[in-house]
């Protein structure tokens, strides 16, 4: 059940203050900058120089959600060539100098519409992106609100951005409330409403102020088609800031309520495959709900979402960070596997019509604003019956036998006969993959797989790897399949963390019983310690469990991942 709201959060640049686009730059300001830095070039050409640097800095932000204090984005990326002890000691006035350079302009009833929020009992507070650790205090104090916010969280200050939950987490949490006590009004969908839903704030609040724009960047970097394309909706659409008003009646003060202690609410990083909610009892949206009671609040499609099952999906309330590709599935990923509609295919036609099936879910992906999608090479068409005995001779104990190490043996001689006219295929699919993904804004991870006559193994994940080496191509980790493999001698699981840790886009963590995998991590084999120290901090984590696991299962392995550093929380 949704929470009255309590706290409203907001954006600044774009939604309390904004610019007027057809501004240039005050003059004035950036020959005080040079000044104080000693440039003696032309004012355009320095202006030229370091805007070129602030998008090499966006570049390198964005994708990793991390904001650098003022020190480290002069120093680093917009006057590298300067004495650097000089820039650190003088990097906030710099900064100064060239934000101010861009006329910034409150929004006409911007302090009215606050004080009374704040008069109508709601806790108020401000979660921005912006490269200044002043500017958000500088403007409370400028509008007589200070004494009216009591959570400001910027992202110079705090080494986030938006739409990372930890800020908005972090935001509520100084307010003393839940995060499903809160409301968020910004006005870029793309960071505001996906960093709100996915850190289960209970609304959202999108405004469009015509005849502005944003404070924070110079035109080129605002991006609406990213904002166009999503199929995500806020819960309410306003133009003025005032109609907040017409939402937001009055509640009890501030004083009235009990704050909520910081220990009431923690978020896991970390989403849930939809593999356990297709199979529930309860409807597919209810099981989104029932999770989020423990700290889950974003999700993974995985390939048993029909269309018919996304049709009744609520995208609006939970956010999808992760798609796995066939995703919407037309048919059972076992009959297409069957039927070798598969990107290793070597008959043309279906190696087309699964790559056809790849570009649709990247598509899906893109329209709920999602931040990856997991993607299978496919198998090799060949009798799998080895594959098949081998795994029952483990069931039957006879692992270690001269029968099953002679069996294996066979199975890697019979595998390497077939693999090479696959991967062939598979390296023919990804390059149209990567042609098409392109600017998308989502990664794409390549998994390792269960099936040993599935691809890729790790010489030929190298083969795949190598076809593109932009950040957003990578490797997707899932450590119950690469355990299960080692169990049955076939490939070490230390080989795809040794050699592929640095490109890891994702993880999909999920414990193994013998060679049973999707079991509740803690449950099983699976040694989450080792594996945690690789994985690097930016990358998407995924509950990859079956049906079978009960909510306090769920809830148990998110404290015990945490605790061998596979996931964190806020």
């Amino acid at each position: 059940m949704q929470r009255k709201v309590k706290a409203i959060f907001f954006d600044i640049g774009g939604t309390l203050r904004v610019t007027h686009p057809e501004e240039g730059r005050d003059m004035s300001k950036i020959q005080a900058l040079m000044s104080l830095i000693g440039e003696k070039s032309d004012p355009l050409d320095f202006v030229a120089r370091v805007h070129k640097g602030e998008k090499a800095y966006r570049r390198w932000c964005k994708p990793n959600y991390i904001e650098l204090s003022e020190a480290e984005l002069w120093t680093r990326f917009l006057l590298p060539e300067y004495p650097a002890p000089f820039i650190r000691e003088n990097a906030i006035t710099i900064n100064q100098f060239w934000r101010e350079s861009k006329p910034k302009y409150v929004l006409p009833d911007m302090v009215e519409t606050m004080r009374e929020l704040s008069k109508r009992g709601y806790r108020l507070g401000l979660i921005s992106n912006t490269t200044s650790s002043v500017e958000g205090y500088q403007l409370l104090e400028e509008t007589g609100l200070t004494r009216l916010f009591s959570s400001v969280i910027l992202s110079a200050e705090f080494g986030r951005r938006k739409p990372h939950p930890s800020l908005f987490i972090e935001a509520a949490r100084r307010a003393g409330v839940r995060a499903d006590e809160c409301a968020y009004v910004g006005d870029r969908p793309s960071r505001d409403l996906i960093g709100a839903r996915q850190s289960a704030y209970a609304e959202v609040v999108i405004i469009n102020s015509a005849g502005y724009s944003p404070d924070e960047y110079d035109p080129d970097d605002y991006d609406p088609e990213k904002d166009t394309h999503l199929t995500l909706r806020p819960d309410h659409w306003i133009k003025r800031l005032s109609e907040l008003l017409e939402i937001y009646k009055p509640i009890k003060t501030a004083a009235q309520e009990n704050p909520q202690k910081e220990s009431e609410y923690k978020l896991f990083d970390v989403a849930l495959s939809t593999m356990w909610h297709v199979g529930q009892a309860a409807s597919f949206n209810e099981t989104f709900e029932l999770v989020r009671t423990i700290g889950i609040s974003r999700f993974e499609f995985n390939h048993q979402v029909t269309p018919q099952l996304l049709a009744t999906f609520d995208c609006n309330r939970n956010y999808i960070s992760t798609v796995h590709d066939p995703c919407p599935a037309p048919r059972d990923l076992r009959a297409l596997k069957n039927d070798d509609i598969l990107i290793s295919s070597l008959n043309e036609a279906r190696r087309g019509q699964a790559v056809d099936l790849v570009k649709r879910t990247l598509d899906l992906a893109v329209s709920l604003g999602s931040r990856s999608m997991v993607l299978h090479t496919g198998s090799l068409q060949c009798d799998r019956a080895r594959d098949r005995r081998l795994r029952q001779m483990y069931e039957e104990g006879q692992r270690g036998s001269e029968e099953f190490c002679q069996l294996r043996e066979e199975m890697i001689a019979h595998r390497a006969q077939y693999a090479p006219a696959h991967l062939d295929a598979v390296k023919r699919s990804i390059a149209e993959i990567i042609t098409f993904a392109k600017g998308s804004g989502v990664n794409i991870g390549i998994e390792n797989r269960y099936r040993y006559y599935d691809l890729p193994l790790p010489s030929e994940m190298q083969e795949i790897l190598d076809l593109c080496h932009e950040s957003w191509f990578g490797f997707q980790l899932d450590t119950g399949h690469a355990h299960a493999l080692e169990t049955l001698g076939l490939c070490e699981k230390g080989v795809w963390l040794q050699r592929f840790h640095n490109r890891i886009i994702g993880v999909h963590l999920h414990d193994v019983a013998g060679i049973t995998d999707h079991q509740v991590p803690g449950r099983g084999d699976v040694d989450f310690t080792a594996v945690g120290r690789f994985i690097p901090p930016n990358c998407q984590r995924s509950l990859e469990i079956s049906a079978s696991a009960t909510v306090q299962e769920i809830s148990a392995c998110l404290e015990y991942l945490e605790k061998c550093s596979c996931i964190t929380s806020f």
